[in-house]
């Protein structure tokens, strides 16, 4: 199985020894068939318990935040998924709620 890449959608300083993942389920239907499949990755992951532990490597971000958390900041998921911006909220919130000044942040979503 070749390696997946998933963007990661927790913060860590809201969770700081784990990692969250926001994943769609790949699956589809042989029209010859009619048998239901899933994606290798996706359906392996559907398979585990809560709590499983998985391998994994961390890369930087390509998501660059002002160094200033009091600038807005506009966020668009074309593409993208919610993953990296649900990180960059629970980031703005743990800011905000250790007594810093965080400024307004917005979302702008779409899907097919």
């Amino acid at each position: 199985l070749k390696p997946r890449s998933y963007s990661i959608a927790s913060s860590p300083l809201m969770h700081p020894d784990k990692i969250q993942l926001c994943v769609v389920l790949v699956d589809w239907t042989v029209e010859s068939t009619q048998e239901l499949r899933l994606g290798e990755a996706t359906g392996y992951m559907r398979q585990q318990k809560p709590g499983t532990t998985m391998m994994c490597a961390v890369r930087q971000s390509a998501i660059v935040l002002p160094k200033d958390p009091v600038k807005p900041v506009i966020m668009a998921g074309m593409g993208t998924g919610l993953a990296p911006w649900r990180a960059v909220t629970q980031e703005r919130i743990c800011q905000h709620r250790s007594g810093q000044k965080v400024g307004p942040y917005h979302l702008f979503f779409g899907a097919r």
